[in-house]
């Protein structure tokens, strides 16, 4: 099998067949975490007030920027942990721990995180690891081509 090149946006970020090796994963990853910034930033800056509170109509926009940005990093992880040989099954835990960490979030309440919250973190980050710096199957596995080859 030969490795085909992903052409377009729903070929990079919403495809969940196939295989990405972890430059590639790590690329995306980063411009997906780029626009969720600039947009929670913009987000911050029409929906706080003098006094540094976020509206709830901030909170609102905030969280679904957050949960839109799980949707393309599901797919993203999911090609990643394809190139490890492995199911999706984690690619549902790492979205769900962000799910959760997002959902726990209040922007009107910047206090220190609760232990929950850092033990959520803790896990994702610990995922996040053994995606990015684990080597993928060498050569050919069931999910397709090597995408170095």
């Amino acid at each position: 099998m030969a490795r085909v090149p992903d052409n377009g946006i729903a070929e990079n970020f919403f495809r969940r067949d196939g295989r990405l090796n972890r430059w590639r994963f790590f690329k995306r990853g980063i411009l997906i975490g780029l626009i969720e910034t600039v947009l929670i930033s913009v987000i911050l800056l029409i929906s706080t007030d003098l006094f540094g509170q976020v509206s709830t109509m901030g909170n609102i926009l905030f969280k679904v920027v957050c949960f839109a940005g799980l949707v393309p990093y599901f797919c993203l992880v999911t090609r990643r942990l394809h190139d490890l040989n492995k199911n999706e099954t984690l690619a549902y835990v790492y979205v769900f721990l962000s799910a959760l960490t997002t959902l726990t979030m209040d922007l009107s309440d910047m206090s220190a995180p609760s232990a929950l919250q850092n033990i959520i973190s803790l896990l994702g980050a610990v995922i996040g690891i053994y995606l990015l710096f684990f080597p993928g199957t060498k050569g050919d596995n069931q999910y397709g081509p090597d995408p170095l080859a």
